[in-house]
């Protein structure tokens, strides 16, 4: 790409300049001397240098280096360019006001005070994390950028037709400002929703339970008070869900970033929560395709992309990886265990993850646009809690729609323990409690660093599956199953 630049005269963007490798820098660094150097590609034994293109430019981008991975560019490198900060236009209200009136021109005809209330919320929220009042499921300061914001606004265009204004607005910014957030940060975030955004709304309750018709562009699922765009394969046998309160919500904020079948979404939460399995779960309902890769700390780029092989002929050919695969094909592509993947085979996902979704791949020079049903998602466990699990970049997350699960509650787990594994309440009870024991009496200590040091929700239900009859037996199951190790 670089060379077609420089010898035809394009412009070219090297984005997130200060992830490159040093040695990249180097080889690009006799490029940015003046308006006469030239490029020399020593690799090819090339010894005459090609010429630069008059109209030939170099821009490059980068995230501060006070961000996870963010390296400085070296000194040598950073002078030779032309630097501009840029600000972010969220600090001035005007500018925000303007931006909020052209992404939702067309849809506030009738309702002219929506932008202005949506601006007084955007601020009253930055407010907020700025006195450090909010935290994240993972008891971290979120992070809301313009990025939230656009994306919640092009999500209310999107459904405004169907919903309404109000409640597309409402249901956008939920989607977006709500759903990574701890239980206390929940309440604050949607009393603020309730007052600047609904605020002018007669009887707002009756509003947001207000179910509206089937979309007429294709054929749609109804979950809740969402409609599921339905794929066009044959479908396939549902799986039995059991959906307790707890699982039926985590559901319902899975099934709104759904509907907008483009945003990527990151579920997060502890082990043994659901997070893979409601994906599996829409996935069966919707009749989409389920492909799951499992990260882990040597995950090479080429198990995404793909590599060359030598075919039946004994020539190399291009294998593509499974997300070619799923982006062709319209895949629901769950990457399993994300922040142990290394950082340099998340980062070359952003151009996926940005909202013009699209994909190059290295080896051939080709971009690749996803197909319609295809959506990404993403799991992981909070880092700090679990051993391995790395932070990732405040700007990578931002790219991702958040949901944080929280940890089943007793009956719910109760609940679901008798009717998947088959045993007696009564017995259900006492696994519970010797679970919520146990793991109690580990985070008061510090041998694991966790809570789930002497047992697991994986643990639990591999007890309650070996059916023990009487107590006597149940409790060996759990001495057999738990001390023994």
């Amino acid at each position: 790409s670089l060379v077609k630049a420089v010898s035809k005269g394009d412009w070219i963007l090297l984005d997130e300049i200060n992830l490159a490798s040093t040695e990249t820098l180097e080889c690009i660094s006799g490029l940015l001397q003046d308006s006469e150097s030239s490029l020399l590609l020593t690799e090819k034994g090339d010894s005459k240098p090609i010429s630069r293109h008059p109209n030939f430019r170099v821009f490059a981008c980068m995230n501060p280096a006070t961000d996870v991975g963010k390296r400085d560019l070296p000194p040598g490198l950073r002078s030779r360019f032309s630097e501009f900060y840029v600000h972010p236009p969220d600090n001035n209200h005007d500018d925000l006001l303007a931006i909020v009136r052209q992404y939702l021109a067309g849809c506030t005809h009738g309702d002219e005070r929506a932008c202005a209330d949506i601006v007084e919320f955007y601020m009253s929220v930055k407010d907020f994390v700025r006195q450090h009042k909010l935290a994240d499921g993972s008891n971290q300061t979120p992070h809301f950028s313009m990025r939230t914001l656009t994306r919640a606004l092009t999500f209310t265009s999107h459904i405004a037709p169907t919903y309404g204004l109000r409640r597309s607005i409402y249901e956008s910014f939920v989607m977006t400002f709500v759903t990574q957030l701890n239980k206390e940060s929940e309440i604050i975030i949607r009393d603020l929703l309730r007052k600047h955004l609904l605020g002018s709304v007669k009887n707002p309750a009756a509003l947001l339970r207000q179910i509206p018709g089937e979309p007429s562009d294709g054929r749609y699922l109804q979950f809740g008070s969402f409609w599921l765009r339905m794929s066009d394969r044959p479908s396939e046998e549902i799986p039995h869900y059991i959906l307790t309160p707890s699982v039926r919500k985590n559901l319902e904020n899975l099934s709104r970033v759904v509907m907008s079948n483009r945003y990527p979404v990151l579920l997060q939460g502890p082990t043994s929560a659901g997070k893979t399995s409601m994906v599996h779960y829409l996935a069966k309902l919707t009749g989409h395709r389920f492909v799951r890769i499992n990260n882990h700390e040597h995950t090479d780029l080429q198990e995404y992309i793909g590599s060359y092989i030598s075919n039946s002929e004994g020539k190399l050919e291009f294998q593509e990886g499974i997300l070619v695969e799923s982006l062709r094909r319209g895949y629901w592509l769950v990457l399993d265990e994300l922040n142990l993947a290394p950082t340099d085979v998340l980062e070359a996902l952003n151009r996926l993850l940005d909202d013009n979704r699209e994909l190059l791949i290295p080896e051939t020079q080709e971009v690749i646009k996803p197909h319609n049903d295809f959506m990404l998602f993403a799991t992981q466990n909070p880092p700090g809690l679990y051993a391995g699990r790395k932070v990732l970049s405040r700007a990578f997350r931002n790219r991702f729609v958040e949901l944080h699960f929280d940890d089943i509650p007793e009956d719910e787990l109760e609940t679901i323990l008798s009717e998947r594994c088959k045993i007696a309440p009564s017995y259900c009870k006492r696994l519970v409690q010797v679970y919520k024991q146990l793991a109690g009496r580990r985070q008061g200590t510090r041998i694991f660093e966790q809570k789930h040091g002497f047992i697991t929700l994986r643990d639990l239900f591999r007890w309650a599956e070996r059916g023990a009859v009487g107590y006597q037996e149940l409790a060996e199951h759990g001495y057999m199953l738990l001390a023994e190790r």
